[in-house]
């Protein structure tokens, strides 16, 4: 359990160029464990996103998207593994990491009768200054499920949403959302009362339990069965785990990351024997991400699975989020593109290496074709702009990128 008077948490002034949690820094070599599930537990309830731990340098957090020191010193090595064995529960960690194993889990620290704090963990080995260490990534976890509205999901989508089957894909870059994003579409189908289903959910790790979403006591007869992909966890690889649900009857599966052939090959046969499979990828744009899924595959083999991948296609939609206005928190910049028959065509009838061409003509044509469903970032930031919801200087900055903005945007 976490005593909450032992928390030091962090300042109000979210500028303030230094930050420590805790009270007092671990001894050398005598690391209190105690004391660092206390400096987790702060930080997540201060609003950190992110808690970045190596050896050599000071812990950082993440608040707001800006990084925070939140020690006085930095780690040493022995202190570091120490942390990342408390983390995985067991000694052999450091021995996979050392052998390029990248550990994705999750951690949870009760902190009291109702509540728990929990936390997505990636480690990662490391060279610093000559010698093999490990980064350690804790991303912090909510322990409440949001919904469509709490993402800011656009209205015009929710009907796009229900498909009897297909891919929904919600790409971007890494802390930018995509998970919450998927979390809130699932919410909304386990809570929908006119359509039960069973949905599959395989994450690594798993970051939303859904605890919170009781359908039992809704008497709601949808309900999600979830494992966590990885090593020593429930099934080793996001492949294997599609296969395995296909044979599980579901009406959804939702699928973590598509973040090589097999998975995407999977998550194809999923959608082409009757299921809808919502998933994420890693991408700067709408155009990026069709081209990284459509090259996951081998030269001979791309003109068919390009075929298979674009008629499976329902939605696409790309985030990135950014300062809110207030300074509380971010929000999410969007664009995305339904995937009805009229625009498939137009991407089946040239190869994968002229999609990126076919993406800016359909968004250029939806500025006019209300049959057209789709909405460019800068059209985004425009409808944030004008809402109040964020600064025109966060969008200008955000712009310098040259990443998702097509056509001129009028501030």
């Amino acid at each position: 359990m976490i005593d909450e008077a032992k928390i030091d948490l962090l300042p109000e002034d979210p500028n303030s160029p230094s930050v420590t949690i805790l009270k007092s820094e671990p001894n050398r070599f005598d690391i209190d464990l105690d004391a660092f599930d206390h400096f987790l537990v702060g930080a997540a309830m201060k609003g950190a996103s992110d808690i970045n731990i190596s050896a050599d340098l000071r812990m950082r957090v993440q608040l707001h998207g800006e990084q925070k020191l939140a020690s006085s010193r930095p780690l040493l090595l022995p202190e570091v593994q120490a942390m990342l064995a408390h983390l995985w529960t067991a000694n052999d960690a450091m021995s996979l990491v050392s052998a390029g194993r990248a550990l994705d889990f999750s951690y949870e620290k009760k902190v009291d009768r109702k509540r728990s704090q929990r936390f997505r963990v990636n480690a990662v080995g490391e060279q610093r200054f000559g010698t093999n260490g490990v980064q350690i990534t804790l991303r912090v976890l909510p322990d409440t499920t949001p919904s469509l509205t709490d993402v800011g999901l656009e209205e015009e989508l929710y009907d796009k949403l229900d498909p009897a089957s297909g891919i929904i894909v919600v790409a971007g870059a890494t802390g930018h959302g995509k998970s919450t994003t998927m979390a809130a579409m699932t919410r909304s189908h386990l809570e929908n009362p006119s359509r039960s289903r069973k949905i599959v959910d395989l994450q690594a790790p798993i970051e939303y339990t859904f605890r919170d979403i009781n359908t039992d006591a809704a008497d709601t007869p949808s309900f999600i069965s979830q494992s966590e992909i990885g090593i020593g966890r429930n099934i080793p690889s996001f492949a294997e785990g599609i296969r395995a649900a296909m044979r599980r009857a579901p009406a959804i599966i939702n699928v973590g990351e598509s973040r090589d052939r097999e998975s995407m090959e999977a998550c194809i046969q999923a959608c082409l024997t009757g299921h809808l499979v919502n998933t994420t990828t890693h991408a700067g744009s709408i155009a990026e991400a069709l081209r990284r899924m459509a090259f996951l595959f081998p030269p001979e083999e791309q003109e068919a699975r390009s075929f298979d991948l674009m008629t499976s296609l329902n939605l696409i939609v790309w985030q990135r989020l950014i300062k809110r206005a207030d300074g509380e928190g971010r929000v999410a910049l969007r664009e995305y593109l339904v995937f009805d028959q009229t625009v498939r065509d137009r991407f089946l009838k040239v190869p994968p290496l002229d999609w990126v061409g076919v993406v800016n003509d359909v968004f250029q044509d939806s500025l006019s074709d209300p049959s057209i469903v789709a909405r460019t970032m800068s059209q985004s930031a425009e409808r944030l702009v004008c809402e109040k919801k964020v600064r025109s200087e966060e969008v200008m900055e955000f712009m310098k990128t040259g990443i998702g903005f097509l056509g001129e945007i009028k501030l």
